[in-house]
């Protein structure tokens, strides 16, 4: 009988506890091991590390053969890259992302179907786009910009088309301008109904606060007002092109200042204009950009003077992200950063996926993993984004969820019936032909680390395979029946997977 959505976790959950009855294998390695490990790790290994959403081995291997700084242009510049096989499989399985906004919003149940659509796009272009420093920076500006999807999903799909993907690695000026105008964003953060009789703040606190300054931005709170009253008339009207329209009606066109700039009496659309120029053109609003890049790719706490360095580039070149970005990268403190970044939930999930090769086939079954996470693309209800800290996401019942879900890719997809009606496991087709339990862990860890196991760490997943016979055992079909996916699940359950 086929399992219910339902239960589907529930089902999964029982086997993971199950299978972690040794958890000491996966989480017996000590600080200083771990520490050992990331100090010793290459430095373009560790690159690939954070420009993707997993190091895969033949990734690595690319980027060797071009050379850090090559690869890291390569990557800089996606163009480059011939992703066409990406496109074409996006272009099949979620067509809805390449329509219109009047497209979109003619399709039955059409907010359902796109939320469908903008969860199902992003996990099959992390996993599998070649063009993984551009997929990251797209996820770092739907958090900067977040926005639920069962607000406004048509809408959404516009928004990270033509917005966030657009000028994900371009300019941030376009990135802010391109949001401020977007429908989804006027619903969500109500600026279409900012009137000048009644001016709503709630655009204008955020823009500050979380898109541009920062909230120790300096702004005052006679900015906020003056601000909102900048936006007075910026609203939604159906029949347009884009679905934005300014409405000079309910504008106040009285005269502000906003940061100490004047901006005079007698004007419409152009206030809201200036006030986006003025606040993406201001130093701390280079700064709070800066520290949040710093944090994603370097270090929750990233050394100041990274911050301040690549501010600099940023006030240079007007908001151009690229030179922001090369400046990080080839910074001595990101080579020194390696281990020191926690895989959120999302990152795991998709750096799971590409080290098993396992592939969802059911949407209900995906989505309740990424659930149980608590990270669901384009998920998060207020206008922060996803937590970026390790802080937020280590707690007991995460750490569980993780074990769980590496054991769904791994274990129940290889092994389970019940689960293969809406997962498929390839991790046979990773291994290749392993004579022994010593090749065996070596190639599973290849897989999922693109690196050696540290020696001690090898010897107990050694032992765990072998039943204590030791590495030279030989590997039989019966043993990688029993063995193989709880092996994959182990890895990826491991300290070692949690940290890059």
């Amino acid at each position: 009988m086929a399992v219910s959505r339902r239960s589907f976790l529930k089902l999964t959950g029982v086997t993971a506890a199950a299978s972690i009855s040794l958890p000491q294998l996966a989480w017996m390695m000590s600080v200083q091991q771990q520490t050992d490990f990331f100090g010793a790790i290459d430095p373009v290994l560790h690159l690939v590390n954070r420009l993707t959403w997993g190091a895969r081995p033949d990734e690595v291997e690319h980027a060797k053969s071009l050379g850090y700084e090559a690869y890291l242009e390569e990557q800089l510049y996606p163009q480059s890259i011939d992703d066409s096989q990406m496109d074409a499989r996006l272009l099949r399985d979620v067509p809805i992302l390449q329509l219109s906004r009047s497209q979109t919003y003619a399709l039955t149940d059409n907010s359902y179907r796109t939320y469908l659509a903008l969860t199902e796009g992003m996990v099959l272009r992390a996993v599998h786009s070649k063009c993984q420093l551009l997929e990251r920076m797209v996820e770092f500006w739907t958090d900067h910009f977040n926005i639920p999807s069962d607000e406004r999903g048509p809408d959404l799909v516009i928004l990270h088309r033509d917005v966030l993907r657009r000028h994900a690695l371009g300019n941030f000026r376009d990135l802010l301008f391109g949001t401020a105008q977007n429908p989804a964003m006027l619903y969500y953060l109500d600026n279409y109904l900012n009137i000048a009789e009644h001016p709503n703040e709630n655009y204008a606190r955020e823009l500050m606060e979380l898109h541009t300054l920062g909230v120790d931005g300096g702004y005052t709170e006679q900015d906020v007002r003056e601000v909102a009253r900048a936006f007075t008339g910026w609203t939604v009207r159906e029949g347009t092109d884009t679905g934005f329209y300014f409405d000079p009606n309910v504008h106040d066109s009285e005269s502000k200042t906003v940061l100490g700039h004047e901006l005079p009496a007698g004007r419409g659309i152009e206030d809201g204009l200036h006030v986006l120029s003025i606040v993406a053109n201001h130093p701390a609003t280079a700064y709070y950009l800066c520290y949040k890049l710093c944090r994603r790719f370097v270090s929750d706490t990233p050394p100041l003077s990274l911050v301040e360095s690549a501010a600099a580039i940023w006030i240079e070149t007007h908001g151009e992200i690229i030179p922001v970005l090369r400046h990080i990268f080839l910074s001595e403190d990101f080579r020194q950063s390696a281990g020191q970044k926690l895989r959120r939930p999302l990152d795991f999930f998709i750096g799971a996926l590409r080290a098993s090769g396992t592939e969802f086939h059911d949407f209900y079954a995906m989505e309740h993993v990424l659930l149980e996470l608590a990270q669901l693309p384009y998920g998060w209800h207020p206008p922060d984004g996803y937590p970026d800290v390790a802080a937020a996401w280590m707690n007991s019942s995460a750490l569980l969820a993780r074990w769980n879900a590496a054991m769904v890719l791994t274990h129940d997809a290889l092994s389970n019936p019940d689960v293969q009606q809406y997962v498929t496991s390839h991790l046979m087709e990773r291994i290749g032909q392993p004579a022994t339990v010593g090749e065996l862990v070596d190639a599973a860890a290849w897989q999922v680390f693109a690196a050696a196991l540290p020696a001690a760490l090898r010897s107990s997943f050694v032992a765990f395979v072998s039943d204590g016979e030791g590495a030279n055992l030989a590997v039989t079909p019966h043993l990688l029946a029993r063995k193989l996916g709880t092996l994959f699940g182990l890895l990826l359950a491991s300290p070692l997977y949690q940290w890059r």
